[in-house]
């Protein structure tokens, strides 16, 4: 018996642009693009779940150009948004998106001894750097946080722009000096660099891993003269590349609010939303289940605590 091929199936791509202008025509959408005021909060209690980051992405590219603050309960939920709003910005985008911002909590309460993770401060870092250089653009900047996260206090902008240091090929300056600007900006000698804050001083050989940087770099100096400038992998500690030039960020975040308070007792941490310019839209994703969280965080920060917020406090500023 002869063979007989089955038919090709032939799935055509979605057409976006249509899928689009009939979801806007619906009541619901409409409804809830009505409520989606400038500054203002939005709940989707009782969206269905699977339609939050599609939802999400919808209304960012409604937004005209401001951001859209996606405010989940915890952790989990808000990594799973990340990922569905990096596939659904780009596909509703007619030019190329900007992927969304990530802005964890801390993983310690303030009161106690240990400081947050490097990759959590990496990442609050980031997003903080890029909502202070954020461009006008079609889709703004959508930020993925926690209820949590919009509670911490962190630097005022000034602030983190002060903390920032260039340098490039040529340029003079003590290894020793640098070592100690980089310790008061939070970043802890060791041995041999392996992770984001970490420095390793080795003779005219300086490493240093900053907290918003992908690789490592390693200062070579002859004297007090930066000779060479190069990237590193820091699990073989290979050279990768050669640099030009380099900025280095800060290597903390609440441990140098604190030391800035200790110092400064009239010293004001900032907010997220001082980043987030003209008038965001928070989308509240399972507001009950927020409501609980933040009762709960809050009922173990000391009372006076510097580095929180209340939730009314967090949320009316992000709103303004």
């Amino acid at each position: 018996m002869a063979h007989v091929a089955p038919p090709e199936l032939s799935l055509a791509p979605p057409d976006i642009p249509a899928t689009l202008a009939k979801l806007r025509k619906t009541p619901a959408f409409q409804a809830l693009s009505e409520s989606a005021e400038p500054g203002e909060s939005l709940s989707l209690g009782g969206v269905n779940q699977g339609a939050w980051g599609f939802l999400a992405a919808v209304l960012a590219q409604s937004a005209n150009g401001r951001t859209v603050v996606v405010v989940c309960p915890d952790g989990r939920l808000q990594e799973r948004l990340q990922q569905e709003l990096e596939t659904w910005l780009p596909a509703l985008a007619k030019r190329p998106a900007r992927p969304p911002l990530f802005f964890p909590a801390w993983d310690v309460l303030p009161h106690e001894a240990r400081l947050p993770h490097a990759d959590v401060l990496s990442e609050r870092l980031e997003t903080l750097i890029a909502l202070a250089k954020r461009q006008q653009a079609a889709i703004g900047p959508v930020v993925v946080t926690t209820a949590v996260a919009l509670l911490q206090r962190t630097f005022p902008p000034a602030e983190l722009k002060k903390r920032f240091r260039h340098f490039r090929l040529g340029q003079r300056i003590d290894p020793l000096d640098l070592v100690e600007w980089l310790e008061d900006q939070g970043y802890e000698p060791e041995a041999q660099v392996g992770q984001k804050g970490e420095l390793a001083l080795r003779g005219g050989i300086l490493d240093v891993f900053p907290l918003a940087s992908p690789w490592p770099v390693r200062f070579e100096f002859f004297g007090d003269e930066i000779e060479s400038l190069r990237t590193f992998d820091p699990q073989t500690q290979l050279a990768k590349e050669k640099i030009e030039q380099t900025t280095i960020s800060p290597g903390g975040e609440l441990g140098l609010l604190k030391q800035q308070h200790d110092a400064d007792g009239a010293f004001v941490p900032g907010r997220l939303g001082d980043y987030l310019g003209g008038e965001p839209l928070c989308l509240l994703l399972e507001p009950d289940e927020i409501a609980g969280r933040v009762a709960d965080t809050l009922a173990q920060v000391p009372s006076g605590d510097r580095f929180h917020d209340d939730w009314e406090t967090a949320l009316g500023q992000a709103r303004e």
